[in-house]
């Protein structure tokens, strides 16, 4: 696409200085060129808008369809891993497009992944608005959503598969027995059970209990600062936490601003990749 773009820029500007009579002055040359420039702009930015907005709409006429949705990734029939419409048993949440992981690290399906990131590409400092609505692609780097989440999660009870992998390539897991997230009217408040497996270490303990903070919404401990404003991101801030998989993407950061799970390395280094995936529990009863 860049080189498109640059082929594309040097094409015009030839095509100003050859269509330019000689007497023009280079000051009048650089003007038409960025008059140009500024109306291809402006058209691209109109065409980037219209897309996203029919893209809007199908959505919209996706979630309508309620005759091929499955109630958790654990009743899709397929082995594959893949997108699939979801609608909670809740009765209240709309059916909404997840990605349904059936090849876990554990050897076993049915992961609705809420959260996951492996390139950096999508910014993960965001409003509470857009942490509650959720972000990105499903199939690509995203944040489900809190309200979505919330919605599943109230459907029954739930366990949590976090996987994470650091910049040298080495991977750990975490599993909890339990993770449920509370409505909006309590900030989405986390409730966490205990660690039954793994080999990442139990970062999140310290977020049990914890409402939601955004960089624009502080429901923190931290009497002295806004964690979400410091950390730049969304997270059950505690004081402030030992865990922030929302963190800014990079390795290293002398003030711990990275995407970090403390346990991992007992440090605060950043994490290369990072899933969080939620499926329903068994009744063994």
């Amino acid at each position: 696409m860049r080189s498109y773009r640059g082929l594309w820029l040097g094409l015009s500007i030839l095509s100003v200085l050859n269509s330019s009579c000689c007497s023009t002055t280079f000051e009048d040359k650089l003007k038409e060129f960025e008059e140009r420039i500024s109306a291809q702009f402006n058209q691209l930015s109109e065409q980037i808008k219209s897309i996203k907005e029919q893209q809007i709409i199908l959505r919209e006429e996706l979630s309508k369809n309620t005759g091929a949705y499955y109630a958790s990734c654990r009743a899709v029939p397929s082995n594959s891993s893949n997108l699939h419409m979801i609608r909670p048993r809740d009765g209240i949440t709309l059916p909404f497009i997840a990605y349904c992981n059936q090849r876990s690290s554990l050897g076993s399906g049915g992961w609705i992944v809420i959260h996951r990131r492996y390139n950096g590409q999508l910014d993960f400092e965001r409003s509470w608005q857009e942490y509650k609505e959720g972000f990105g692609e499903p199939d690509e780097e995203h944040w489900l959503g809190l309200k979505k989440i919330h919605g599943i999660t109230r459907s029954g009870e739930h366990e949590l598969l976090v996987v994470l992998r650091d910049f040298d390539g080495t991977s750990k897991y975490a599993l909890y027995d339990g993770f449920e997230v509370s409505d909006e009217r309590t900030n989405f408040t986390l409730s966490l059970g205990r660690m039954s497996r793994g080999t990442a270490g139990d970062s999140t303990k310290v977020s049990d209990g914890m409402q939601f903070s955004t960089p624009d919404r502080d429901n923190d401990r931290d009497g002295n600062k806004s964690c979400a404003e410091f950390y730049r991101s969304g997270w059950w801030f505690n004081f402030c936490m030992e865990a922030n998989l929302n963190g800014l993407y990079k390795q290293k950061d002398d003030q711990h601003q990275t995407m970090n799970w403390y346990r991992f390395r007992k440090d605060y280094q950043g994490l290369k990749e990072a899933t969080m995936m939620i499926r329903e529990k068994l009744d063994m009863n």
